[in-house]
């Protein structure tokens, strides 16, 4: 049998629905390249389909449309079935219900996070938090820490920064200097340029029309609950290509164990698009630490 009426029998069986996906697909794959040379190009481009998201039966429905306008213009006897099409849509059905129940799963997942992250500010209700003092220094905290306890330093950073206090809220973390080698003054230089670090107070003034941006007190701020529940504490090891993703290649990434997404900052009295960076950081085989990454508009 030649190529010519085999691909006649096979695209008969396809209007039919009397050959299977595998066996089309299989088929497909090895003569594709010839029924090319023998077909016209609006043709091919029928047969040649891209296999369906939901399932094999919507591609074979593809193909089979293919088939059939072919058969037609070349006047060659077919009876159409739908069994593609049906065994296809049950395809659709389960995919989009699929989908559902995981868009279900997630909301509740997302659901169970929010209640989590409300718990966690609970416990902050009442709590006394001490801004600068004696607590001095990079802070740590034990490994396995409430991330309530993570949530009160950058409550403590945020405070210092609100009371102009640069050098202390640097002296807190650690700092990954990805890009700038972090100073309390480029950290100063990221609040007035509003999230743009290392111009003067006057070269921002003319690049961006203002600056007079600056960090103020989340303690105080009306919205404080709904700033700190967009807090992200997220925990998670880095790969090497993780780490060379995020410009920490060369340094010592194998330490941190997580981040932080710490956004809507608090700027001239009111929710930002400020967001802060920080990784989780083991500092011994017993405590943890702070560093910050960056400070930029999201």
């Amino acid at each position: 049998m030649n190529l010519e009426t085999e691909l006649k029998e096979k695209l008969v069986c396809l209007a039919e629905c009397r050959i299977d996906p595998e066996t089309w697909s299989d088929w497909w794959k090895v003569h594709a390249g010839e029924v090319k040379k023998m077909v016209s190009c609006s043709d091919f481009r029928y047969l040649d389909r891209v296999p369906g998201r939901y399932g094999s039966y919507s591609y074979m429905v593809k193909c089979q449309q293919g088939a059939e306008r072919y058969l037609t213009k070349a006047e060659i006897p077919f009876c159409h079935s739908d069994i593609y099409s049906r065994r296809a849509d049950e395809e659709c059905r389960l995919y989009n219900e699929e989908l559902e129940q995981k868009r279900i799963a997630e909301q509740e997942e997302e659901q169970k996070r929010q209640e989590m992250k409300r718990r966690e500010i609970e416990k902050l209700s009442g709590c006394h938090i001490l801004v600068g003092g004696k607590s001095t220094g990079i802070r740590t905290l034990p490994l396995g820490a409430e991330n309530a306890e993570i949530i009160k330093l950058l409550i403590e950073w945020t405070e210092l920064l609100a009371k102009e206090k640069y050098r202390e809220a640097f002296e807190m973390f650690q700092h990954y200097n990805h890009e700038l080698d972090w100073t309390p003054e480029l950290l100063e230089s990221a609040v007035y340029g509003y999230g743009c670090p290392g111009y003067t107070r006057e070269e921002a003034e003319r690049e961006f029309g203002s600056s007079d941006y600056k960090i103020t007190s989340l303690l105080e701020n009306p919205e404080k609950d709904e700033i700190l529940m967009q807090i992200d504490i997220e925990y998670g090891i880095l790969s090497e290509k993780d780490a060379e993703m995020r410009c920490l290649t060369g340094t010592d990434y194998e330490n941190i164990i997580g981040d932080i997404h710490y956004s809507d900052v608090p700027l001239n009295g009111e929710r930002s698009d400020l967001t802060a960076i920080f990784y989780i950081k083991r500092v011994d085989t017993e405590n943890i630490t702070l560093s910050f990454y960056d400070l930029h508009v999201m």
